[in-house]
């Protein structure tokens, strides 16, 4: 499955599970599922994440030890790990915000442009350009508070929650494809239920329904925990004092 559709999987898993569950998490928090989705395929020369970590691809092969049962397990255990030391996995994860945030940032801006594009035109270049500039902005800005709110325990749980969700919903994205995956890793088989192939139409497809999907899940989500009110938000502001 291509980046962007694991992304946009993992963002509507996280918003499906929170509302069902009822139970609301800090909406810029969103950056660690965007990051988590992408980690798994930093085993391939070729993706986003691994431009970051780029010696890991030359240690592992592609949809190894890291698309397995295995790799969801020690990343977990990492992660959980980590929460003895504070300094350590805040900068850890303050790191792992960033590039989440890249990643978002680049990913709407590529959902505009195909808009613009779709559109004939409808919304200007300029226009296209403003609002990206707009967003990135206020995601700067997300990425300030972070920085406060990552030194809070219980903000860490929560985070640490996300980033395992956004790990196996990749996990997911790539078990459908017909290139499958090593589930049961070092058993080197391919398992999977090989609805499509990478890269083509019907992952175009599916694709777009699950922008449809985060569009939705997003309006619920607003709608059902009230993110238009300040309790929201000082629910998150308060515990800082």
């Amino acid at each position: 499955m291509l980046a962007v559709n694991h992304v946009s999987l993992a963002t509507a898993v996280t918003f499906a599970g929170s509302i069902y569950l009822e139970t609301p998490f800090f909406l810029p928090f969103i950056a660690f599922v965007v990051f988590a989705s992408l980690l798994p395929d930093v085993d391939h020369p070729g993706s986003e994440v691994s431009n970051y970590f780029p010696f890991v691809n030359k240690l592992f092969k592609h949809r190894g030890i890291t698309h397995s049962i295995l790799g969801v397990g020690i990343f977990s255990g990492a992660l959980y790990l980590l929460l003895n030391y504070n300094r350590t996995l805040s900068v850890i994860l303050l790191v792992i915000a960033l590039i989440g945030i890249q990643y978002l940032g680049k990913l709407i801006s590529k959902r505009l442009n195909q808009f613009q594009n779709a559109s004939n035109n409808f919304i200007s270049e300029k226009q296209i350009k403003l609002a990206i500039r707009w967003f990135m902005g206020i995601l700067d800005i997300f990425l300030i508070a972070l920085a406060f709110l990552i030194w809070k325990e219980r903000f860490r749980k929560e985070i640490i929650v996300l980033l395992i969700i956004g790990y196996i919903a990749h996990i997911l994205g790539d078990y459908v494809t017909k290139d499958g995956i090593p589930l049961l890793w070092p058993i080197k088989k391919r398992d999977g239920l090989k609805l499509f192939r990478t890269g083509s139409m019907v992952e175009s497809f599916i694709g777009f329904l699950l922008v449809v999907a985060n569009i939705y899940l997003i309006f619920l989500f607003w709608n059902k925990f009230d993110l238009g009110s300040i309790e929201y938000w000082r629910s998150y502001i308060d515990i800082l004092k």
